[in-house]
């Protein structure tokens, strides 16, 4: 003979997982009922119990039922395990089921208890109690309908109706389809229960892992603007453009895992985008060879030109064909260097990780490029301002020199007390400095060694007498200016009151002479000069 065995497929952990929270769900609900089902049963049960035991001529049933209750109350009272409790409740249940059945027969309440039994038993118990107490039910009414058929018990209610074969039978039957109806659909539902506890389950697991990913995004993303931040602040002291393009490239390849960073200028009136800094043995033999883009161009960094937005390159391979010092580029993000409405150049980052820029990336990076860019700016100014500053200066010492050599030209300035031929073994020099611009020197001898008080006071007296020397001629120059100008103002206010040309000339020419201290002062209108020409 032979034997078909069904192979089950053995579930998945996730299955088992669901339906173990699930059985343990209702069985934490199962005896969270408990106590209530109980004291309701006590409540409810007072009131059938009192009139059963009044109406009733039969002390077996009466202590059956007595017996039943007080079992009840003390299966409640007292705390039992849950298990003892719902035994308690359906052997009960059964009893007083059977009581009902030996006093009534089967056309009695019995029928009622019974089927309370199967339903009590499964879904306090298990599906397996239900199945015991549909089975255990019609043992029952097989066993007590044939000694009750048969006259071997007399039912207790003399009044009670007579029952045929078929009222057992059919008894059975409702018993047996009830029963199991209620078994199936309780099983259906509690099958029904797990797998909604499973949807319930992958919902929460679906939304955990979305919380956890969104979590992740969040840290990812602070993390890159707290980069993002750190290489701004660190460029932001930079004043020097030499050092600006080195250490953001540094900075930048550290925090972002690029290999390769460049920094184009926008050259030739914007039309094409020249090097100015590359890392790498790449960026060197690039810069050597002067290289350039054209801003009108298809290249990533052409377009980050063009549309002045960040571009992440769309096809990696071709980077490397179009480029072959860059063959490990994976992923390349070109962000333009703005600053206002200005565009000064182009930041270039490759890197040999796959998708390592993402087009939800771009505004963030972009940041970073705009706070290189204000610092290219910045040193740019920086850089016009000190030379600017540097000119400045130079002219100033010019102005200086050429001034007290003038003056030096005009006046004897050399003063000296002591005896200038004795020998001193000790000198001391103090340079007479003004804005860089020495215009003498203060020479001191002694016989004594110079202390350090000394000399600050010889430093400190120098220059003040530098400045006050300064102001003096400042002052003196002024007084010359403001005296030519008095002159010439009188002068030029005669020749205007002269009526006629002879007095203006004689004014003229008296004038002058005068001013001046000339011996001899001549003036001549005459156009022989220009018929001449």
């Amino acid at each position: 003979m032979e034997r078909f065995s069904i192979n089950r497929q053995p579930a998945k952990p996730e299955e088992d997982a669901a339906r173990q929270f699930s059985r343990q769900f209702y069985r934490s609900w199962r005896e969270g009922l408990a106590l209530p089902l109980l004291i309701g049963v006590l409540i409810f049960g007072i009131f059938a119990l009192v009139p059963a035991v009044r109406a009733s001529d039969s002390f077996l049933v009466d202590s059956i039922f007595i017996t039943v209750y007080l079992l009840t109350a003390l299966v409640t009272v007292i705390k039992f395990s849950y298990s003892v409790r719902m035994t308690v409740l359906v052997l009960g249940i059964y009893v007083v089921g059977l009581g009902e059945l030996i006093t009534h027969g089967i056309l009695g309440d019995g029928l009622f208890f019974f089927l309370a039994l199967a339903v009590f038993a499964t879904m306090m118990l298990s599906p397996r109690a239900g199945i015991a107490a549909v089975v255990l039910n019609i043992v029952t009414f097989v066993v007590f309908g044939w000694l009750i058929q048969t006259g071997r018990i007399i039912l207790l209610n003399p009044f009670a109706s007579p029952a045929k074969i078929e009222d057992w039978i059919s008894a059975s039957a409702a018993m047996t389809m009830f029963g199991t109806v209620f078994i199936l659909g309780f099983q259906r539902l509690e099958s029904e229960f797990t797998e909604a506890q499973k949807q319930i389950d992958a919902t929460l697991n679906t939304l955990k892992e979305e919380r956890n990913t969104l979590e992740q995004k969040v840290q990812e993303r602070t993390a890159q603007l707290k980069k993002i931040n750190e290489i701004g602040h660190a460029v932001t002291a930079i004043l020097d453009p030499e050092e600006l393009f080195p250490q953001a490239a540094q900075l930048i390849e550290t925090n972002f895992q690029c290999y390769y960073t460049a920094f184009y200028a926008l050259e030739g009136g914007g039309k094409w985008a020249e090097l100015k800094y590359a890392s790498g043995d790449a960026g060197k033999v690039l810069k050597d060879n002067k290289h350039r883009m054209g801003a009108d161009g298809k290249s990533t960094v052409a377009k980050a030109i063009q549309t002045r937005m960040g571009q992440v390159a769309p096809d990696a391979a071709q980077i490397r064909l179009d480029n072959p010092l860059l063959p490990y580029t994976r992923s390349q993000l070109a962000l333009p260097l703005v600053v206002g409405d200005s565009l000064l150049g182009v930041l270039d980052m490759h890197s040999t990780k796959e998708n390592l820029f993402q087009s939800q990336d771009v505004d963030a990076y972009q940041n970073m490029a705009n706070n290189i860019a204000v610092v290219m700016e910045n040193t740019r100014l920086f850089q016009e301002a000190r030379q600017s500053l540097s000119e400045m200066r130079s002219a100033q010492r010019q102005y200086l020199k050429d001034a007290w050599q003038s003056l030096t030209s005009e006046l004897d300035l050399d003063y000296e007390i002591g005896d200038s031929e004795a020998v001193f073994v000790n000198e001391v020099r103090m340079p007479l400095a003004l804005r860089d611009q020495i215009i003498g020197q203060i020479q001191m001898a002694h016989s004594a060694e110079w202390t350090n008080e000394q000399k600050n006071l010889i430093e400190a007296i120098a220059a003040q007498a530098t400045l006050a020397l300064e102001n003096a001629r400042l002052v003196e120059e002024s007084q010359t200016i403001a005296t030519q100008e008095r002159l010439t103002n009188e002068i030029i206010a005669k020749i205007w009151a002269s009526p006629n040309m002879d007095s203006i000339l004689q004014t003229a020419v008296r004038e002058l002479g005068r001013s001046l201290e000339a011996t001899e002062v001549e003036i001549e209108v005459s156009m022989e000069g220009e018929n001449d020409e």
